[in-house]
């Protein structure tokens, strides 16, 4: 924009007084001597004219280069989100998954019972060795509903908050598959020279049955997959 040229003498200012009234101070102010105004630089401005940071380096709100931090920032922000998120589902999954009723701090001693109960049975009591550091918290002989059938049940408690347990009747395969409910057959597997159908539920539940000489047995488990192998090794070695 061009400014107007204009002089403004210490005559007009001083409302009529001589050069001696101002003290030995003549004031001049000439525009035109000046000359033209320096254009204003800011600094750090990118090529668009748009400030990125003020002279002490720091990023102002809105520039390119704050932008471009949060958009290079923004990426692992959004992964440690996902990954939190994935690991807040699989805790919460855990955490509604239905477990089993039983008494984690009771222990029986399941073979003694065997023991005592086999006498009330009309078929020999499967008692398996249990891996070391499982316990029992119950060993019983009851009748089934109102029949005359009885059943020999067992469970066990093991490490890594695993559980099993085994229970035999001398009843038809009809009964085994009462107990499995509403899981899924799977695959069939051959354990201890016995097969076995196994189910599964959506609670990663498992159920092996088997049954021989009008004889069933259903193992019930959360365990890892070697665990019910070897109880179910057990199980046919002693089912005759």
């Amino acid at each position: 924009m061009v400014v107007p040229s204009a002089t403004f003498r210490s005559d007009e200012l001083a409302l009529g007084a001589d050069d001696e009234d101002n003290g030995d101070v003549n004031a001049q102010i000439d525009i035109d001597e000046v000359g033209p105004q320096a254009a204003v630089t800011r600094t750090g401005a990118g090529s668009e004219g748009v400030s990125m940071s003020d002279e002490s380096g720091v990023m102002l709100p809105g520039s390119r280069e704050e932008m471009r931090f949060l958009r290079k920032n923004s990426n692992w922000v959004n992964m440690i989100i996902a990954i939190l998120a994935c690991l807040a589902v699989v805790v919460v999954i855990l955490l509604i998954a239905p477990q089993p009723n039983v008494d984690s701090e009771r222990v029986v001693d399941y073979q003694a019972v065997a023991e005592q109960s086999q006498d009330s049975a009309d078929f020999d009591l499967i008692v398996p060795q249990i891996p070391t550091g499982w316990t029992s918290n119950e060993a019983s002989l009851d009748r089934i509903g109102d029949s005359d059938t009885t059943s020999w049940y067992m469970s066990f408690i093991g490490t890594q908050q695993q559980w099993v347990s085994v229970e035999q009747a001398k009843a038809s395969e009809r009964w085994a598959k009462k107990k499995v409910g509403d899981a899924v057959a799977a695959e069939t597997v051959k354990a201890g020279g016995s097969e076995f159908q196994i189910y599964r539920t959506e609670d990663a539940k498992e159920y092996w049955t088997t049954s021989k000489g009008g004889v069933s047995v259903v193992i019930t488990a959360i365990a890892t997959p070697d665990t019910i192998n070897g109880f179910a090794e057990q199980v046919a070695d002693q089912l005759k």
